[in-house]
């Protein structure tokens, strides 16, 4: 059963809205920002006040923490932003104690405080220390008690209001954030639903095609066999011999028709040892039939532990292969090795039979080979096979230990 992991709550410094809507928003802070200190610069310019010198060197420490502390804190999210917050504080009370008129660039540094931070309990406390700052230094601009309640005033209710926008905007993008991991997260389990409705329909395809030619074909060919036997009990020697060839005949296509029904029919991989024990059956069973002398060896981890997926392609691929060298190779013996070491699965099939033309080998296009290098692939795993005429064949592959979510 799938679980969901519940989102942590959102802030404009958590990862989760640093990678979405707040990264995205950067360019548009770096504009505003350039823009109030355009202006600042306009106002200092055109003003006669004695003190714009101070106010001046004070906008420039801003300009000079942001370009070096803000800018990549802005990304990064680590102490920088918080420095760059410090020196902003300190040269904002600075530059008003000298130009109060520059009062305007409140308005960037208020949202600054919760675009540089972490939490709402950080963007609410730099808020307020913006807050003191700008009353302290307009306090000391004016020089005039009279305005000092007015600019508590002013700055209490900035306060309350950027607190408050600020505390809604998180909300807004934290359920936001959490709307976009529902929906991955339906994405995903609908890819999931749709790929395991495609491995069952293909699963019960195959048992189906199994059974129709055990039923029809394999029970065909077993009659042909029947028949040809009881008729070569009574025929004549001439008769006998095309009766033979016929029998012959007959026992080709029953073996053809039992290695597809092998290669079709449901995989039997539950319980402990399965892959293992499911190995071992087919070589007994390719053995029996074909008189192949098969072993098996598998050593390593328990194969077992394996993705069902991963086993399911490393049994298709023995059949496969032993199928091959029961048609194709004219083999005396074959040997089957799995080793497991807990990251990769590698199954070898060797045998000592007539071996396999290079132009096979290279293409991997014959006697099922180009399939099996598909199935492996598309489990990640690698293909290998070699041989020459009158040596042998040697198949490998290696497919990795693989996630738990390759089971669908």
């Amino acid at each position: 059963m799938r679980t969901r992991t519940r989102p942590a709550r959102w802030s404009p410094g958590t990862p989760a809205g640093a990678t979405s809507w707040w990264v995205r928003s950067i360019p548009g802070w770096h504009a505003a920002f350039a823009a109030f200190v355009l202006i600042a610069a306009v106002v200092l310019v055109l003003s006669h006040d004695p003190r714009r010198a101070g106010a001046a060197a004070a906008l420039a420490a801003v300009v000079l923490a942001y370009a070096l502390l803000g800018v990549p804190g802005a990304r990064a999210r680590d102490r920088r932003a918080r420095a760059y917050l410090g020196v902003e504080v300190v040269a904002l009370g600075a530059a008003l104690a000298c130009a109060p008129e520059l009062d305007f660039l409140l308005f960037m540094a208020f949202p600054q405080a919760w675009f540089f931070t972490d939490s709402r309990r950080e963007g609410c406390a730099w808020t307020a220390a913006t807050a003191v700052a700008g009353l302290v230094g307009l306090s000391a601009g004016h020089g005039r008690s009279a305005e000092t309640l007015d600019v508590a005033v002013s700055m209490l209710v900035s306060v309350a209001f950027t607190c408050t926008l600020g505390l809604w905007i998180s909300r807004v993008v934290a359920q936001s954030a959490e709307r976009a991991e529902l929906i991955a997260e339906l994405e995903s389990t609908r890819s999931e639903l749709a790929a395991a409705h495609h491995q069952a329909g293909v699963a019960t395809e195959r048992a189906r095609l199994a059974a129709d030619i055990h039923d029809t074909l394999a029970q065909g060919f077993t009659g042909i066999v029947l028949l040809a036997q009881t008729a070569a009990a009574a025929a004549e020697e001439p008769t006998r011999g095309q009766l033979s060839v016929i029998e012959d005949a007959a026992r080709a296509g029953l073996a053809q028709a039992r290695t597809l029904v092998a290669a079709l029919s449901p995989v039997e991989l539950e319980g402990p040892g399965a892959l293992a024990g499911a190995l071992h059956r087919l070589a007994e069973r390719v053995s029996r039939e074909s008189g192949v002398d098969v072993g098996v060896v598998v050593t390593g981890a328990d194969p077992a532990a394996l993705p069902k997926a991963q086993q399911v392609v490393l049994l298709r691929a023995a059949q496969e292969a032993l199928g091959n060298v029961r048609k194709h190779a004219g083999a005396r013996s074959a040997h089957v090795v799995l080793r497991t070491d807990g990251t990769t699965a590698t199954l070898e099939v060797r045998d000592d039979g007539v071996g396999i033309a290079p132009a096979d080998v290279s293409g991997a296009s014959g006697f099922g080979l180009a399939g099996m290098r598909r199935r492996v692939e598309e489990a990640g795993g690698v293909f290998e096979v070699a041989g020459a005429p009158g040596s042998g064949t040697r198949l490998r592959i290696a497919v990795p230990w693989g996630p738990a979510e390759t089971d669908a």
